[in-house]
């Protein structure tokens, strides 16, 4: 009878010690912090020879081998094209110092919206997305034809994500109301546009550029911006005005989806179709 006694205290010893260890181990694991998402930004602007900015900029978002973001490529006088894009990232490259994300791009360019493939380069420092001949795979999805013909694209650089809002943000409130934020009058009945834009974050001001197809002005500003709101103080009370240069754009043509042809036109020398 004791020795009975005995086995069935050490069985009950036993399972307590199982419970209390899947108890703790279960715990543990509730406790385990949630992976949070890498944010890293990048960005591009040189202003060219005809003193127009190309631009482009990335945001990416990584998880685990998984990234999301958007990419915006901005040359000043070739067609823009820009979007949002998913798939994954590799492990760390030491042939280019950085890791290759393969991604799913959903593109507009030139008014139609695709899906294509797209390959990004990136790093600390720097990030480059590449580009090249597509082909349709069949169902409207378009792949790289040949991935050992890329060509990359503008090399940007790395920048604080905030710091990158303000940019992208601060410049859309600006090209959106230059109408009420220049302070003169257009010539010929016309309208201000924006041409360019350049922003200091770090010291909350910047230069705009604009014109109204006659005359150029340039104003320094400062603003203010809380998440999706800016505000915008001219800190030139009165821009200086300088005679617009005529543009030459080049002469060839492009097809429109009514058969017309049209030429480069506008101070971004671009097809405009009817």
């Amino acid at each position: 009878m004791k020795k009975l006694l005995i086995y069935f205290s050490i069985i009950f010893i036993a399972l307590l010690m199982i419970f209390l260890f899947k108890n703790e181990k279960s715990e543990i694991t509730e406790n385990l912090p949630t992976p949070e998402a890498i944010a890293m930004c990048y960005q591009y602007s040189e202003e060219n020879s005809r003193g127009f900015f190309d631009r482009a900029w990335l945001k990416m978002s990584i998880l685990g081998d998984k990234v999301t973001g958007e990419y915006q490529n901005l040359p000043a006088e070739r067609d823009s094209k820009v979007g949002e894009f998913s798939g994954t990232v590799g492990k760390m490259d030491p042939n280019i110092s950085g890791r290759i994300a393969d991604v799913w791009w959903d593109s507009f360019a030139e008014g139609m919206n695709v899906t294509e493939q797209l390959k990004i380069e990136f790093g600390e420092g720097s990030a480059v997305a590449f580009f090249g001949e597509m082909v349709n795979r069949g169902d409207g999805t378009y792949l790289y034809k040949d991935v050992a013909k890329l060509t990359p694209g503008f090399q940007m650089s790395q920048t604080d994500c905030e710091s990158l809002d303000d940019k992208i943000l601060v410049e859309e409130y600006i090209r959106n109301n230059v109408k009420t934020i220049v302070l003169e009058e257009p010539v010929l009945g016309g309208s201000w546009y924006i041409t360019s834009v350049n922003i200091n974050p770090s010291l909350k001001t910047g230069i705009m550029r604009y014109e109204d197809g006659h005359i150029q002005g340039k104003a320094n500003f400062k603003y203010v911006r809380n998440g999706t709101q800016t505000t915008i103080d001219l800190i030139d009370s009165l821009p200086s005005i300088e005679p617009k240069e005529p543009i030459a754009c080049t002469m060839d043509a492009k097809e429109c989806p009514d058969g017309s042809y049209v030429g480069r036109s506008g101070p971004n020398c671009e097809f405009v179709c009817p």
